[in-house]
């Protein structure tokens, strides 16, 4: 049978922490009690015998100060020496949780020394495999989503290279003249064949008498071969003269817009220049007289960006001399035009001779 409380001691030292225990087995949570109310202050009873030290509790109530025989507060306790660390003990059971006890009144106590850092606690063991769950039973099927918008529209395809000619085959024998049939629609315009090879220069006339000599004039606008012209259509094709088919001038109409050829009709120095815009590949093109290139130009195309390159030169014409502008090799002929984005080739007579 427990007695009643004894009067509160002096506090002694705090003892060395003892070897933490292995944590048992979490216990079932129990249900929370009934607070009871405070009973009544008992008498005191005899001083019991010193039970056997136990592991440290948790930290109780902060108690009365005590009184010395006089009646006056006692003096606080000098704090005693630390003791060896005790043996280690066995893991106790865990007991029940105990029904909360009174509030305690009184001063905080003094803070006891810091005891040693207790040993690591052995790991515990893996836990068996839990058995596999069942497999849930399949959705439902969501709604539909929302139609995106219309991708943007890709960028234009580089033109293909031109197939080869097909061989042609041999004549069969004529037939009968069939019944005249109706005339069909006009079909549509062919290709323009390449420049052909300029034949041999024929021999020089006889020198006529000299006539005689007029006055001084100057050259009419009338008379001198002059013109402008521009690419309505992307990406013309390669190792043929370029058609710039729309002409912003061209007196003299010494300039063909369907073949792209300008020819001398009046020997003399003559000023030609063209200005190209690049997209989609790498250009190199070049200003040619009489089927031999006179300048080359090359621009390296930058992905994302539109380049522009142009090239120029002074040229000695004779009478029916060719030149035009043409793109050697179909691995760089990224010619750009569109209706607001010009490439153009223009040419002068400078002076006849």
């Amino acid at each position: 049978m427990r007695g009643e409380q004894g009067p509160r001691g002096m506090p002694g030292s705090p003892g060395a922490p003892g070897q933490p225990g292995v944590r048992g087995e979490p216990g079932p949570k129990g249900e929370p009690g009934f607070r009871g109310g405070r009973g009544d202050k008992g008498d005191l009873g005899p001083p019991g015998l010193p039970g056997v030290v136990g592991p440290p509790g948790p930290q109780g109530p902060q108690g009365k100060p005590g009184i010395d025989g006089i009646g006056k507060p006692g003096i606080d306790g000098l704090p005693g020496l630390q003791g060896p660390l005790g043996p280690k003990g066995e893991p106790g059971i865990r007991g029940l949780p105990g029904m909360p006890g009174p509030p305690g009144y009184g001063k905080p106590g003094l803070p006891g020394l810091k005891g040693d850092r207790g040993s690591a606690g052995v790991p515990g063991g893996i836990g068996d495999k839990g058995e596999p769950g069942l497999d849930g039973e399949p959705g439902e099927q969501g709604p539909q989503g929302i139609i995106g918008p219309p991708g943007f529209p890709g960028s234009l395809g580089l033109p293909g290279k031109n197939g080869l000619p097909g061989l042609k085959g041999d004549l069969g024998p004529p037939g009968s003249p069939g019944a005249t049939g109706i005339p069909g629609n006009q079909g549509p315009s062919g290709f323009v064949g390449k420049p052909g090879v300029p034949g041999e220069r024929g021999l020089p006339g006889l020198k006529g008498l000299p006539g005689p000599i007029g006055p001084k004039g100057e050259l009419s606008a009338k008379v001198a071969p002059a013109f402008t012209a521009i690419l309505t259509t992307p990406f013309p094709p390669s190792g043929l003269p370029i058609k710039f088919d729309r002409t912003l001038y061209n007196g003299h109409n010494s300039y063909n817009p369907l073949t792209g050829i300008f020819t001398c009709s009046i020997p003399g120095i003559y000023y030609f220049a063209y200005h190209v815009h690049i997209k989609g590949t790498n250009i190199w093109v070049a200003l040619y007289k009489n089927n031999v290139p006179a300048t080359y130009t090359y621009d390296e195309y930058k992905k994302g960006y539109m380049d522009q390159a142009s090239g120029s030169a002074v040229l000695e014409l004779k009478e029916n001399d060719q030149v035009w502008v043409q793109m050697p090799s179909d691995q760089a002929n990224g010619l750009y035009s569109t209706e607001y984005i010009h490439s153009s080739f223009s040419g002068f007579l400078l002076c006849p001779t």
